[in-house]
């Protein structure tokens, strides 16, 4: 392969095109652009099939075991493939930590009538202001309003004098909410 691609790229200084090269030396068209434009046809992405050299990385599928077997992967599937392991061996390391404190990762048990009921403290809210009361009435009288502004405008299902009613009485919630002061 290396002396097809020393005899290609000397075509193409020679001023061949493809063509001319393709009958010359009997290599497909594909073969010749990524040997002209220095892609080995030998590394590719053994996932997806990448040619391209700048993106091709070089993966340990399990460096405990076979630290001297690697495969080839472009940039997108070598971090796939790193972060499938690192799942893997946290799943692992928690199952490991799980079984060795003889506990499930969830716990749950059921109250039995003999233990005693948790004792709960509960908080008293501060009441409103007379000021957020009168935010949260114009607030839900514009809300209100709109809605059925919107329903009576848009709701084409609705009978004509239906739409009519929703839209004076939106507008009139809504009028009552800009009088709250």
């Amino acid at each position: 392969m290396d002396k097809l691609r020393v005899r290609i790229l000397q075509d193409r200084k020679d001023g061949l095109t493809y063509e001319q090269i393709q009958t010359k030396r009997g290599a497909s068209s594909r073969t010749i652009a990524n040997l002209v434009k220095g892609k080995d046809p030998r590394r590719f992405c053994i996932r997806c099939g990448e040619t391209d050299p700048q993106k091709l990385e070089q993966h340990h599928p399990d460096r405990v075991n076979r630290p001297n077997e690697t495969v080839t992967l472009c940039a997108n599937c070598h971090s796939t493939a790193t972060r499938e392991q690192q799942r893997k061996t946290n799943r692992e390391k928690k199952k490991e930590i799980c079984t060795r404190n003889n506990t499930s990762p969830i716990r749950v048990s059921m109250p039995s009538r003999s233990m005693a009921q948790p004792q709960v403290a509960y908080s008293q809210c501060r009441p409103f202001t007379p000021a957020e009361k009168r935010w949260v009435g114009r607030g839900f009288s514009y809300g209100g309003g709109g809605v059925a502004v919107g329903e009576g405008l848009f709701d084409s299902r609705l009978p004509g004098w239906a739409r009519v009613v929703l839209v004076i009485v939106g507008g009139a919630v809504m009028y009552a909410g800009s009088k709250i002061k």
